[in-house]
């Protein structure tokens, strides 16, 4: 779950905040962010700070080259939350927030006024509201309808899915241990730079696991171990071309 989204200048000024969940000073913690920064530039000779995990909890950044300084962007979340999903979720923040707003008034020429900024928290509220909405209900019901057809005529199939190429999850019948481990291969990807996935057939502990790319969605099916690979490329092409149909 997202507790914070921050957006300060690197050299410490905090110009936006959005708090979900009140857990720490806020003022406090966006020094401790423009410290961090700072120890990364100077000691590691790198700008390339991209997430910093402390115990149960991460922190996600997007730097923006600001003329002679950089703005940053933050996101405070849950250490288990999906990675790619709250990436992808930050870099729109920034990319609004830099249409929305002159960058020069940020840098060269800040004079300390961040209430013209406040605004910005119902563009964020816009954000997260549409990453909510993936499919109608009335696409939900005939893609349940397929999956039910999959598992009633195959006995080759143990679970299977439809996800986002960042990991939300559709429609999933996979078991908590598969489903997390198809989530870690997916941060992996992207870390990267192979942000979707197009096909991929991989031999698991748990079975076969066959993930077909369709535009912005992943299917996914978990076969039996022993399952011929022929029936497993027949049986994952037709089902992500059956899914295709409905959902684009």
């Amino acid at each position: 779950m997202i507790k914070n989204i921050f957006i300060m200048k690197s050299t410490g000024e905090l110009i936006f905040y959005k708090t979900y969940e009140d857990i720490f000073d806020i003022k406090l913690t966006s020094s401790f962010l423009s410290a961090i920064f700072s120890f990364v530039k100077a000691t590691l000779k790198t700008k390339e700070l991209s997430e910093i995990e402390v115990g149960p909890f991460r922190f996600i950044f997007e730097i923006e080259k600001a003329n002679s300084s950089e703005l940053m962007f933050a996101l405070f979340s849950d250490r288990v939350d999906n990675l790619v999903e709250l990436r992808n979720q930050l870099r729109e923040i920034k990319s609004q927030f830099l249409n929305k707003f002159d960058l020069n008034l940020l840098t060269e020429n800040f004079n300390g006024d961040i209430s013209i900024y406040q605004d910005f928290k119902h563009d964020i509220d816009e954000i997260m509201e549409r990453s909510k909405k993936l499919v109608s209900k009335e696409i939900q019901k005939d893609l349940i309808e397929i999956f039910e057809e999959l598992h009633t005529f195959s006995s080759f199939v143990i679970s299977s899915a439809l996800l986002t190429q960042t990991g939300r999850v559709i429609i999933s019948y996979l078991s908590a241990n598969v489903f997390s481990e198809i989530i870690r291969l997916l941060e992996s990807r992207f870390i990267i730079g192979n942000s979707k996935i197009h096909e991929l057939i991989s031999l698991e502990d748990y079975g076969i696991l066959a993930l077909v790319g369709i535009d912005n969605f992943i299917s996914v099916i978990q076969f039996k171990k022993k399952s011929p690979f022929e029936t497993v490329m027949i049986i994952s092409k037709k089902f992500s071309a059956r899914l295709r149909k409905v959902i684009t």
